[in-house]
């Protein structure tokens, strides 16, 4: 088969096309990663004495911050000092790992 000029258009233009159609899909594939919730929780409990108890909410939520949402994780961690129980919310970023709020309440 012989390889002419209009062949070669044909051929660069469809490796374009390929070309755009993987990135694409490859950064999609990339943004939609998460943090494992298990490890983000066992971070937290490390931030805190006495843990009694402890949850993640293994479903990302969207949550609003100072104006920009994020799909974030969210849990709870249950401390005890002085024989008094502290609650504490968190959420997450679910992409990053990075804690966004701790909530005493």
């Amino acid at each position: 088969m012989m390889f002419n000029k209009k062949n070669w258009c044909i051929i660069a233009a469809i490796s374009f096309i390929v070309s755009i159609g993987m990135f694409y899909l490859i950064k999609r594939l990339y943004n939609k990663r998460t943090v494992n919730p298990d490890k983000i929780l066992s971070e937290v409990k490390t931030y805190f004495m006495h843990v009694a108890g402890s949850y993640i909410v293994q479903q990302p939520l969207q949550y609003n911050k100072a104006g920009h949402d994020y799909i974030v994780y969210q849990g709870g961690i249950t401390t005890i000092k002085n024989d008094t129980c502290t609650y504490y919310d968190f959420y997450a970023d679910a992409r990053t790992g990075e804690i966004l709020d701790i909530i005493e309440n």
